[in-house]
């Protein structure tokens, strides 16, 4: 039997990838086992379930308050529709409100609805850090999705005490200072802290350009 200390090590990737449940229940099952034999896997996921849990204790940013104001008028003059049109507006509402959520959500930085159809979140004028929350558990990230390409990618940029394995807690399109990025908050195996790298589309082994990088809880 093989003595389970000369197993090769499980990579950050596949553990972040169990963690984000994004394995086919076959191999979550397959690594989850082997990940309960060794005690630096276990360890890992130890610390991506904590960051998990931290991040879902954080509050989303609050809607601006000029949208805020617009959906509130929105709502005002709904109601002061004449009865005589009190049916078909109540079948708009749905509409309406809708309308008026994603408005205000794609300022926020929030994403509603179906990643694929979600425009590139801009960043200016928004803090980096505030971004990088809201994107936690979105994997819109394109060929960074890819763990092999991200660590190739990471390596490449050399963003500041970001390590190339990092697990992916989230990411997605963005746009900085008028240039097309992609956002992505990196787990640092660290309690409370996490980094936000924002690089230039085509980032990957052969190379890449940093566009910003920060570390939350520095």
């Amino acid at each position: 039997m093989t003595d389970p200390r000369e197993r090769a090590a499980l990579p950050t990737h596949l553990l972040a990838d169990l963690d984000a449940g994004l394995l086919d229940p076959a191999r979550a099952a397959e690594v989850r086992a082997a990940a309960a034999q060794d005690p630096d896997a276990t360890a890992v996921l130890a610390g991506l379930d904590k960051t998990r849990a931290e991040l879902g204790e954080l509050t989303d940013p609050p809607v601006p308050a000029e949208y805020a104001a617009r959906w509130d008028a929105a709502l005002a003059g709904e109601s002061a529709v004449p009865p005589r049109l009190g049916s078909r507006r109540r079948r708009m509402r749905p509409a309406l409100v809708a309308a008026a959520v994603l408005a205000a959500a794609a300022v926020a930085g929030l994403l509603l609805g179906t990643p694929q159809e979600a425009a590139p979140m801009s960043l200016d004028g928004v803090d980096l850090v505030t971004a990088g929350l809201t994107v936690r558990g979105d994997f819109d990230v394109g060929e960074l999705a890819d763990p092999a390409r991200r660590a190739g990618c990471l390596r490449a940029v050399a963003a500041p005490g970001v390590a190339p394995g990092a697990p992916l807690l989230g990411g997605r399109d963005v746009v900085l200072g008028g240039r097309d990025g992609v956002l992505l908050l990196l787990a640092t195996g660290e309690r409370g802290r996490m980094h936000v790298v924002v690089v230039a589309p085509g980032c990957g082994p052969d190379g890449g350009t940093l566009l910003d990088a920060r570390t939350i809880g520095e």
